[in-house]
């Protein structure tokens, strides 16, 4: 046609628009994740060539780095099963492998599960997945495209921590035995792709039914749990039973940068993942596109969630701070009810006992709080780190998907609004908190020893989620709200690895008491940092008033 008629010709896109562009459904979703995929392998692999470093600084002898591998080699199996099984620990490539390797699946599986429990479900409960199923692309490519985006994305993460450790290690080689060879390094590359991929993949598989919130609780309590059990099934007797269901039990034995393979095993777990992706992707191909309920939990009648925007807002949290105080309820009740069993291993070596001593001087470290200090608290304040992100995520859903600006046209307030629908966030934080507390009470109260203790050391847990969403709600009130939730997320894993983090590069008390974690004591044992509490509650209400302050003075929308 001519140029007179008006009309115009269509051009397909390029092959690299729809790879790494807005040319497909694959390319739209990968341009999204590229730069988090580019931070995260760039820190972890910064964190593994600085451990490498400091360990080739630290002992640049053959003798020294055997006297060293020894002494950890020569831990009781309490701290040796939270790093896995010391091999080859005397070599760069074997010590890198325990100290750091053991840790990435824990870290980054929370950015897998909150990549593929919302790459659906998310959209779906928004609303913005609409548009695209109602073009000629078939529901079942939509849903391989979005899950292959992150599958790249996850891959070009552990080749940057690839590249990173193999060109790291080998530069500080200076012993026989340091170096590591390409293969080896893909070999533990491929375990870690899986390992993270696990939890991520199973979200994704029950997602289309629980919808995003209930998926990331079911991956998130696989996730901590499959740690807890590989770390603790030698120890815990009644760990034995649930080592089958630990993906990271299973795969223990592959550990390349030590020497050590175990290929059958990385096999099944790829076949595990693979069927619950392909599970995922048929269960969305048949299900309405309709945002996913809660199973079998119910939204109580709408009047009640219609009385302002705090109770819109709880209602909307409500489902969600059921499922996941129910999962993070029923995880600490099973690690509650194992404490017997682990204090009395500890009991039978008293340089284990002299040693914990030593670390929490004066407190019962015999006793199920401080069971549950060594083994549940700090998985603990991750998870209600994610949980509150997730909280936070739904909060800000409201400005990210436009719907703040009807709900603004009702006589209410900016300021009112956020601070009543920011209050929601925190009751639903505190609903989690409290099941988890029941599960908590319950176990200790089994074992026939106190509750008190433990039961306030899940509300310091609680407390340290409530600081987080107040950063998060500052953040997305006086920045822009698609970044409450990252921001949220992000600084639960910062905060996470700080200590490891701060303690390889020697980092200055000054920076490492910005680390959340520094502040909150040992609760489970009764021991508070009151300073930690004053800034806790400070971080939560300033946060939520920031926010409001910033919603108050800019665009929405914006």
């Amino acid at each position: 046609m001519s140029a007179a008629s008006g009309s115009s010709v269509l051009v397909a896109p390029t092959v690299r628009s729809r790879l790494l562009g807005l040319g497909s459904v694959f390319g739209k979703a990968f341009r999204d994740s590229r730069r988090t995929a580019v931070i995260i392998g760039a820190l972890f692999g910064a964190l593994a060539v600085a451990t490498a470093s400091q360990v080739a600084t630290e002992f640049p002898t053959a003798a020294g780095r055997l006297l060293f591998a020894a002494q950890l080699t020569a831990l009781p199996a309490l701290f040796q099963g939270m790093l896995g099984e010391p091999i080859h620990i005397e070599t760069l490539g074997g010590f890198v492998s325990w100290r750091i390797f053991n840790f990435v699946p824990v870290m980054l599986g929370i950015w897998s599960l909150v990549a593929l429990s919302g790459t659906l479900a998310g959209e779906l409960a928004r609303g913005s997945l609409d548009p695209v199923a109602s073009t000629p692309v078939a529901r079942r490519r939509l849903a391989i495209e979005k899950v292959g985006a992150f599958l790249a994305a996850l891959a070009l993460a552990v080749a940057i921590l690839e590249v990173a450790t193999w060109a790291g290690v080998n530069a500080l080689a200076q012993l026989p035995g340091d170096g590591v060879s390409g293969p080896a390094v893909a070999a533990q590359g491929a375990w870690v792709f899986l390992t993270v991929l696990a939890p991520g993949a199973l979200a994704f598989a029950v997602a289309p039914v629980l919808g995003r919130s209930g998926s990331l609780a079911v991956g998130a309590t696989v996730l901590f749990l499959s740690f807890v059990v590989q770390a603790y099934a030698n120890i815990v007797p009644a760990f034995e039973s649930l080592k089958p269901f630990s993906y990271l039990q299973l795969t223990a034995g592959h550990r390349p940068l030590a020497g050590r393979w175990d290929w059958p095993a990385m096999e099944l777990l790829a076949v595990i993942v693979l069927g619950l992706l392909v599970a995922g992707v048929a269960v969305f191909e048949r299900r309405d596109l309709l945002a996913p309920s809660p199973g079998r939990f119910r939204v109580p009648p709408l009047r009640l969630w219609v009385r302002g925007p705090f109770l819109r807002g709880l209602g909307e949290r409500f489902p969600a701070a059921l499922i996941w105080g129910a999962g993070l309820g029923l995880y600490a009740l099973l690690i509650a009810t194992s404490a017997d069993e682990f204090v009395t291993q500890i009991a039978k070596i008293p340089q284990m006992t002299q040693m914990i001593r030593l670390v929490y001087p004066g407190a019962d470290i015999l006793s199920t709080g401080g069971f549950l200090q060594l083994a549940f608290f700090q998985q603990g304040i991750v998870m209600i780190g994610l949980t509150a992100a997730v909280f936070v995520g739904g909060w800000a859903s409201d400005e990210n998907d436009r719907r703040l600006e009807v709900l603004l046209a009702a006589p209410v307030s900016r300021i009112a609004w956020t601070l009543r629908s920011g209050s929601a966030v925190f009751v639903a934080i505190g609903l989690t908190t409290l099941l988890m507390a029941a599960g908590v009470a319950v176990g200790t109260a089994a074992q026939g020893g106190p509750i008190d203790r433990p039961v306030f050391g899940v509300a310091m847990v609680g407390l340290y989620g409530l600081a987080l969403a107040g950063i998060g709600l500052a953040v997305g009130g006086l920045v822009r709200p698609s970044l409450a939730a990252p921001v949220t997320g992000i600084l639960t894993l910062v905060f996470s690895i700080a200590d490891l983090l701060g303690g390889i590069l020697r980092l200055p008390d000054a920076v490492m008491s910005l680390d959340l974690n520094r502040h909150l004591g040992t609760p489970m044992l009764g021991r508070f940092d009151e300073s930690g509490i004053v800034l806790f509650v400070v971080l939560a209400v300033g946060g939520l008033a920031l926010g409001a302050a910033g919603i108050r003075r800019r665009d929405i929308g914006r």
